[in-house]
């Protein structure tokens, strides 16, 4: 089987700090074909690289002390009142800490922006490298996410800026954003991400049963087909977390003519099993866990 192309998730968050300057720095140290990170717009319309809609407590400190709870939105923040925050170290005996037990602990580490890694990306040896943009969007209550207009162009301003839209693929829970951007920017290539099956409960329905993720192609009214509502709504890849990864399901995307971009990585045999089932991307952990 052909060898999938490895991403690095969130910079290398299972041996870094979690979407950092110093992750990716170390994950372009080794031969992977990119990185992937999370991205949100602050009050100031910078696009930075984090993972969740506030400063996460768990891995944040504000003058030496770790936060007893999350911090401010990014969206009502401005990028100097976030680089406040030192983001380089895991609570001590937290689940994430026992989670990653490889995972460095650096002190001064800030929320990078988008233009940052890029630049960043520009400077690794060897041949260009991909950047996997995740828009971070909640359609189920836009309360606490940026606009999804506003963030898809301030992105598309920064990728087009450093020359990398032909090497960027923009993936979203939000099948909205894929929605609104292939229209716009065809080019630029898309992975429909999907939540997974053990999460699929927590999600608040539309009135009409339908998931308001899945932009009005819910897999309900496609046979239960992820794969069929992702091929209706124009999509080009399927991207699973590996929990959710199975043959007849991997059969079914390539028969609706999807690739498949698996993410949640982080076991090194796990490389073989998704290698002979027929994926195309595997977004890991950490470079190491690609070895």
């Amino acid at each position: 089987m052909p060898e999938p192309m490895i991403i690095a998730g969130a910079c290398g968050y299972g041996l870094w700090p979690t979407n950092s300057l110093e992750g990716a720095r170390g994950c372009l140290e080794a031969p992977v074909a990119g990185i992937e990170i999370d991205v949100h717009l602050t009050a100031d319309g910078h696009v930075v690289a984090h993972h969740d809609y506030r400063i996460a407590a768990a891995a944040s400190r504000l003058n030496g002390a770790f936060l007893e709870t999350p911090g401010p939105l990014l969206r009502d923040a401005t990028l100097a009142e976030l680089r406040a925050y030192d983001l380089g170290r895991l609570k001590p005996d937290s689940r994430e800490l026992r989670r990653y037990p490889h995972k460095q602990g650096l002190d001064g580490v800030v929320m990078p922006t988008l233009p940052e890694l890029l630049d960043l990306l520009a400077q690794a040896p060897g041949p260009k490298r991909w950047i996997f943009v995740e828009i971070k969007t909640d359609p189920a209550d836009y309360a606490e996410s940026a606009d999804p207009r506003a963030l898809t162009d301030a992105v598309l301003r920064d990728l087009d800026r450093a020359g990398w839209a032909d090497r960027t693929k923009i993936i979203a829970f939000d099948w909205s954003i894929l929605r609104d951007l292939k229209a716009r920017r065809p080019e630029i290539l898309t992975a429909h991400l999907t939540v997974p099956d053990a999460m699929k409960p927590q999600v608040r329905l539309n009135a009409d049963g339908a998931s308001p993720w899945t932009d009005g192609c819910d897999p309900k009214d496609f046979g239960g087909s992820e794969a069929a509502a992702i091929a209706a709504h124009g999509g080009r890849e399927w991207s699973p977390h590996i929990s959710d990864v199975t043959p007849e399901r991997v059969a079914d995307a390539k028969a609706h003519g999807l690739a498949v971009g698996v993410w949640g990585v982080s076991k090194p045999e796990d490389f073989a099993v998704m290698t002979a089932m027929g994926a195309d991307v595997l977004t890991v952990s950490g470079p190491a866990w690609s070895a």
